[in-house]
């Protein structure tokens, strides 16, 4: 591996790869380097190209001319074909691939096995926060790997969000902190939409339920959710970013970094946020044999919310679905 300035790429200019992309493309620049890019669809990588960044035509190419690789994938199929891609690139040994992916556990075990047997490291770092959060450096990582990799990376990660949770050395336990980690967050939304439902059936309004939260439960994510489900606003656009149920949803990025330079490009994506993520947290419950039964009652709320066209309304939107059930007017 090059000792002073490794080469740089990244794949999967999503959502949330382009964010933490850009990021990590001006900082690179303050070294002079340029980032090695790679999307499946070129043109979701216009504003990095305009900025300098390298386009490659193949996550093979990204592997034969970068020491270190970062991916954003969707889905798990999407991580499986990436890397197999990258692998037949034929990296430089003891190159280090790093995934910000939210993906199963045994998916990273399969990739790092395969990892092992061409010589090179695989990094687990799934990332907590929103696309809003990983342009604007918010995300924290949750890290897995061997150390010397994982402390090599660390500049990296400081330049794409605000800190790393060091899970473990085996990669695996990255995504189970990132499986278990979304699964906190996801009953927060289910036990206010329970909450405030309870109190405005008995005539307490949904907005004292909302303070009662911030003043009690401080922090981002309880506070937050309350208000949303309080006013009911679910629809998801850039100034009101969220995680869709499901469906297609348009996410314009603006202003990479401190110098105010105006990204063009509106991504647009179909996406089974967290449904998909929902079906994580049961497969390793039930794998795990460990009862998880308020993520079934989640699914079966976020499945209704799907039902009913609400698929690319923030997933707090089974807020309406209980007051549906409860008899509430509709909003």
């Amino acid at each position: 591996m090059a000792a002073d300035k490794p080469k740089v790429g990244y794949i999967g200019l999503g959502s949330m790869g382009l964010g933490m992309a850009t990021n990590l493309h001006a900082n690179l620049k303050k070294e002079g380097e340029n980032l090695h890019v790679h999307n499946r669809t070129e043109s979701k990588a216009k504003a990095l190209l305009k900025e300098g960044a390298v386009w490659e035509s193949s996550p093979a190419e990204i592997a034969q001319k970068c020491d270190i690789t970062f991916s954003s994938m969707f889905a798990d199929e999407g991580l499986i074909s990436t890397f197999k891609a990258w692998l037949s690139g034929n990296p430089k040994k003891g190159s280090l691939y790093v995934d910000s992916s939210t993906v199963y556990p045994g998916t990273v075990k399969q990739l790092t096995a395969d990892a092992t047997n061409a010589g090179v490291h695989f990094v687990s770092a799934p990332v907590f926060g929103r696309p809003d959060a990983a342009l604007e450096h918010r995300v924290l990582f949750a890290v897995a790997g061997p150390k010397e990799a994982k402390e090599q990376l660390q500049p990296y990660f400081k330049w794409m969000g605000r800190g790393t949770l060091d899970v473990g050395d085996e990669p695996y336990q990255a995504s189970v902190m990132k499986i278990t980690g979304n699964f906190f967050i996801v009953s927060c939304v289910e036990t206010i939409a329970e909450g405030m439902t309870l109190a405005e059936k008995n005539g307490i309004s949904r907005d004292l339920i909302a303070q009662f939260v911030s003043n009690t439960f401080p922090g981002p994510i309880y506070p937050g959710y309350a208000e949303r489900l309080a006013a009911g606003r679910f629809e998801v656009t850039p100034s009101s970013p969220g995680f869709p149920v499901s469906g297609v949803f348009l996410l314009t990025l603006v202003c990479m970094n401190t110098a105010a330079v105006t990204l063009d490009c509106g991504i647009h994506a179909t996406y089974l946020c967290g449904i998909k993520d929902l079906g994580l947290m049961q497969r390793l419950a039930q794998e795990s044999s460990v009862p998880l039964p308020l993520a079934d009652v989640i699914m079966s709320h976020e499945k209704e919310a799907e039902r009913q066209g609400k698929g690319a309304l923030d997933w707090g939107c089974i807020a309406d679905i209980l007051r549906e059930k409860a008899g509430l007017e509709k909003r």
